[in-house]
């Protein structure tokens, strides 16, 4: 009857590890892009969905990451891969525990090294703006998004799958 909570996570960076350096993760919003309409007729107003807002994960470490750093500035707006593993469990006697995996690929916007200060910790945050996204929960893929490519499955649905071969992107 209790909630689950996130009892931890590790954070791979172009399967790099940062367990006991990955602070915290602020997960990827999912937002649709709408616009209010009322035509003629109408009642009133609904809202139009013209897609998918633009998503972004980000992540603090507990330390400057050089592998990060170099990464800064590369090309291929899918070109890095980070992985989130989360493991879930409410507080109940007979709860079990969700294995929670978010894949993303992007680019690194922002890699801010923030302040110095002697006798306290440099931490890092960093922010990437995604093209890609998978969210499967105990290996049930529930949410895959691909930006690029049009791809929309919620749930194994592909919601564009239509639009995309009606635009002769699909065989």
């Amino acid at each position: 009857m209790l909630p689950k909570s996130i009892k931890n996570f590790n954070v791979f960076i172009d399967g790099v590890g940062y367990a006991g350096k990955a602070e915290e993760v602020v997960t990827p919003a999912l937002e649709r892009v709408t616009e209010s309409y009322r035509g003629g007729g109408m009642l009133g107003e609904v809202e139009l969905d013209l897609g998918i807002e633009a998503m972004k994960i980000e992540f603090t470490l507990a330390e400057f990451s050089t592998d990060v750093i170099k990464q800064f500035g590369i090309a291929d707006a899918s070109g890095i891969g980070v992985r989130l593993l989360a493991a879930a469990k409410a507080d109940d006697a007979d709860s079990t525990v969700d294995a929670i995996e978010i894949s993303v690929r992007g680019r690194f916007k922002k890699s801010d090294m923030g302040s110095l200060k002697a006798g306290e910790m440099a931490k890092m945050k960093v922010e990437m703006p995604i093209t890609y996204l998978t969210y499967s929960v105990n290996g049930d893929v529930i949410v895959e998004i691909d930006m690029i490519n049009g791809i929309e499955k919620i749930n194994g649905e592909d919601r564009q799958a239509k639009l995309r071969q009606a635009l002769g992107l699909t065989a």
